[in-house]
């Protein structure tokens, strides 16, 4: 099958905390936005401030600009809509920590309030030309705390796929062996609304399954790097004598793939006997219901017992429709016998 035809979802690792589950599954649908890592270590701190710094950049040359030819005033709009429209961003992202989050919105809601201040000139024309570099010192103070601590409070931290391993991480032929797995995940939940769930503890399957899910895609995803790096070696290899010593990494990861495949065709038949638990419970449903719903059909046929003998009252009607017709005939007969004779030549 091509690629575009087996797309597994997503798998993500059942120990995760329900919320953080529940975030990686939100990120996990829109991979362009989705990090390979967590980006608490030295790296992604410096790489997250040169982000801030290219941004204050901008607002900070805009701020001057606007003070240079126009005053404070303009340059209070574009340093306000700067910090608002920053702070509001800052609220809808998820690896922001809780602490610099609401410290943002209490900043940004009192931006907003005190912006019908100096709107409304309520204030003198020019109270304080710094102002608008003062509200600037609080969006770069907000910009650093932002990226010094975003992220740090994760509960996993790592690669990526120590949390989540999406298709893209898989080759054609392991999407495919994923791709059974959920099926039959998606069975046993089908089987759970169906069957209920003390019928075939679906629970318990469900929890099992998901397991096997997490684990089967992971070692897939470590296959698919071991394969092309052992693929890399093998091209790289300058005599039989490397090719040798690499033969016993390509045993290894032949019997791995065995063992996946081995497993995976054991959860297949698990789902081949859940689907057919539920045909049968399904057959069954159906002959009760034709069971419980005979007694109508007996009814009905009892009720209708009387047209099995013959009716007088309709032997009559058909009596009297025979006589009807012998009289319509003997005058039909004695009109023809008079017009014969009238019409007979002399």
């Amino acid at each position: 099958m091509s690629e575009d035809v087996i797309r597994p979802r997503p798998v993500i690792d059942p120990s995760l905390p329900e919320e953080l589950r529940e975030e990686v599954t939100w990120q996990a649908r829109a991979p362009d936005r989705f990090p390979r890592r967590y980006d608490t270590g030295s790296a992604g701190r410096r790489a997250r401030l040169r982000e801030g710094g290219v941004q204050l950049l901008g607002v900070g040359f805009t701020t001057a600009l606007a003070l240079f030819t126009a005053g404070w005033y303009l340059g209070m709009v574009i340093v306000s809509i700067s910090l608002v429209a920053y702070v509001a961003a800052l609220a809808c992202r998820g690896d922001a920590r809780p602490a610099v989050r609401a410290t943002g919105a209490l900043v940004g809601a009192g931006a907003v309030a005190a912006a019908p201040v100096w709107l409304t000139d309520v204030v003198p024309q020019d109270p304080f030309p710094g102002m608008p570099w003062a509200l600037f010192g609080v969006l770069v103070a907000m910009v650093a705390a932002d990226a010094l601590t975003s992220g740090a409070g994760r509960t996993v931290e790592g690669p990526r796929q120590q949390f989540v391993v999406l298709s893209d991480d898989l080759t054609e032929a392991d999407r495919a062996l994923v791709a059974e797995v959920q099926r039959t995940i998606d069975l046993v939940s089908d089987a759970r609304a169906d069957l209920g769930a003390d019928a075939l503890d679906t629970d318990r399957a469900l929890a099992v399954l998901r397991e096997q899910e997490w684990r089967i895609a992971s070692l897939l995803a470590r296959q698919r790097e071991l394969r092309r790096a052992h693929a890399r070696r093998w091209q790289r290899a300058s005599s039989p004598r490397v090719r040798g010593a690499l033969r016993p990494q390509r045993e290894h990861l032949g019997a791995v793939e065995d063992a996946v495949r081995a497993r995976v065709a054991q959860i297949t038949a698990y789902g081949v006997l859940v689907e057919q638990a539920v045909a049968a419970h399904r057959e069954w449903e159906q002959c009760q219901e034709a069971v419980d719903s005979t007694a109508d059909y007996v009814d009905h046929r009892v009720s209708a017992g009387f047209l099995g003998t013959a009716s007088a009252d309709v032997s009559e009607l058909c009596a009297t429709a025979e006589s009807a017709r012998r009289v319509r005939d003997e005058r039909v007969e004695r009109m023809l016998t008079a017009d014969r004779l009238l019409t007979a030549p002399e």
